[in-house]
């Protein structure tokens, strides 16, 4: 491998002829807040104003620049910087803007023709940095010199919104007034500003330098990148992953088929709230499928298996592409993924354990739906054990907050069997196994109950307000005798009002009720008694029932009371049964 290293600054770079491009195996764009932030610091701190008023720059090094081409090559491709490369265009084009709106066009025009767009010998024009993924918003709404608005084009990805944080990030350091913060000016006139937007060009295209190399072929690019960032000190083992994958597609014709699906990938991914990254898809993707393992430790075992030439990069992406539109399913439920009668448990068991906030169980129910889909389990298998699962993290996690090492393991475990498995007497096999392993990590009830009389909801603390709901849901449809009323919306009712007292019992939950929202603005903050008349009305069944109650008084004693009757009352409808 022949290697060609030069030091060269931004102008070096962008003044010539030549198109940056962003190649199909890179990672999206994803700098932080801090990040950029700490580039603007350095590029600030290296420019002072002299006595006379003229500026000082100290040069500053960037790090290192990789590209596949050489001195002859009009495009070139970026192996290692195209974060640092795009974080400057976006600088660029922000002090751009600022000129244009300070009437100093002819400045704008200089920065844009120079160093963020060029002609070709046919005299079109060409961007100097070229990035596929985020096309045309980048393009339009923050490298062109007439922007669109970003109220006609808005971000449609998580790296266009990136992107775009880092424009207006760039675009408000570069306002009067947080200038005059930076070089600790009292006042800037509108000569002086100028005087700073071209200093601050000035450091980035003429001060600011990089270790510019080239390696000449493609296939050398890969390796590079793999090898720069072989510690993970810059990537996460879902861009080593998509590397790998993207060196096993050579042909880009009629499609780049490899970089269309990893972007489907990405954004059904971040369709939906609540999924998680996709490195935490593709962990429990992993471990629901290879071996389970720390995220730490994904790409090395990928790697093993994919120099044996045990993955294929078409079907391994293919896999991804597919499992990710189920993941999300299961992740973050929505109504319409459900839309059969006979489905609408699984829907309300996977809502309950989002709210509980839990994901060791996902790759298991990743495959325990992927196997349902093989004809291996029934619907009825699926309700039943989702039903276990939901109940064991109501009790484990959400109430009781134990630690939950090694079920994540048993979990990894029973979804790599059941992926193998061949017919319903062995998948009903393996989900018993699990079953009864999570059965002896259940906390007892008296755990339980300690900790359940802990949940409060006030004002002031709502962390429990959605457990708590579901609480009242889950005991409402047990003791519903008909499936015609069903309690999907419940507004808490403080029983003793929050105004009355501030007393930490007020917020317990045996002192909560479940009440339809008009019932609860009626009841407001009227007395004791006034407000048992209002319950009776309520089609809630716990509702009606404390309403029929003789409650002579409604203290703390009463409501400790109804706390531990409630806990008992879950524990044992939950647990004390012959599943």
């Amino acid at each position: 491998m022949e290697l060609h290293a030069y030091t060269k600054t931004i102008s070096d770079l962008f003044s010539v002829k030549k198109k940056y491009v962003v190649p199909r195996f890179q990672r999206e764009y994803s700098w932080t807040k801090e990040k950029v932030s700490e580039l603007w610091d350095d590029i600030i701190s290296n420019i002072s104003i002299n006595n006379d008023g003229s500026f000082k720059h100290e040069e500053y090094f960037i790090g290192s620049l990789v590209l596949v081409g050489d001195d002859k090559s009009i495009s070139m491709q970026i192996v290692d910087g195209q974060q640092r490369l795009t974080t400057l265009t976006i600088l660029l084009s922000a002090l751009c803007q600022r000129f244009v709106e300070i009437e100093k066009r002819n400045i704008a025009e200089s920065i844009y023709e120079n160093y963020i767009a060029g002609k070709d010998d046919e005299g079109n024009y060409y961007f100097k940095l070229e990035n596929e993924t985020p096309k045309p918003f980048f393009q339009t709404v923050i490298q062109h010199i007439d922007k669109k608005d970003k109220n006609e084009e808005s971000p449609s990805s998580q790296e266009e919104k990136t992107l775009l944080a880092s424009y207006d990030q760039f675009y408000s350091y570069t306002a009067k007034d947080s200038l005059k913060k930076k070089f600790e000016h009292n006042k800037i006139n509108d000569s002086l500003y100028e005087s700073l937007l071209k200093a601050i060009r000035d450091q980035v295209v003429k001060y600011l330098k990089v270790i510019f190399i080239t390696v000449s072929e493609e296939d050398e690019a890969y390796t590079i990148f793999e090898t720069l960032n072989a510690r993970g000190m810059d990537l996460s083992f879902v861009d080593l992953i998509k590397n790998k994958v993207f060196k096993g597609f050579n042909t880009k014709h009629p499609d780049d088929f490899a970089k269309t699906e990893w972007k489907k990938l990405r954004n059904t991914i971040a369709s939906r709230d609540g999924v998680g990254s996709l490195e935490t898809f593709v962990r429990h993707w992993w471990i629901a499928r290879y071996n389970y393992t720390s995220e730490d430790n994904v790409y090395k075992h990928f790697k093993k298996l994919w120099n044996d030439n045990q993955i294929n990069a078409k079907d391994f992406l293919d896999e991804l592409v597919n499992d990710a539109a189920l993941y999300i399913k299961i992740s973050s439920p929505v109504a319409e993924d459900f839309r059969q009668q006979e489905e609408k448990e699984l829907y309300r068991t996977l809502a309950a354990l989002k709210i509980f906030n839990v994901s060791q169980q996902r790759p298991f129910i990743l495959s325990l739906f992927k196997t349902k889909q093989k004809n291996n389990l029934t619907l009825a298998d699926v309700t039943k054990i989702l039903s276990f699962i939901e109940k064991f993290h109501f009790s484990f996690n959400a109430i009781c907050s134990m630690r939950p090492s090694g079920i994540e393991g048993s979990y990894s475990k029973a979804a790599r069997q059941l992926l193998d498995i061949k017919d319903k007497h062995c998948a009903r096999q393996v989900i018993n196994e699990l079953q009864q392993q999570l059965k002896t990590r259940l906390p007892d009830k008296e755990i339980f109950k300690d900790s359940f009389s802990k949940l409060k909801f006030i004002k002031s603390y709502t962390k429990d307000k959605k457990l708590i709901q579901y609480i009242f849901s889950y005991i409402e449809s047990i003791e519903q005798t008909t499936n015609e009323f069903k309690p999907d919306s419940i507004t808490l009712e403080h029983i003793l009002p929050q105004s009355s007292n501030t007393e930490d019992f007020i917020g317990d939950i045996g002192n909560l009720l479940p009440l339809g929202e008009e019932l609860n603005k009626k009841a407001g903050n009227k007395s004791f008694h006034e407000k048992i008349e209002i319950y009776k009305q309520s089609n809630f069944i716990l509702t009606k029932e404390f309403a029929k109650n003789d409650h002579r008084k409604w203290g703390k004693e009463e409501i400790e009371n109804r706390t531990a009757s409630l806990a008992e009352n879950c524990y044992d409808s939950m647990w004390n049964t012959n599943e």
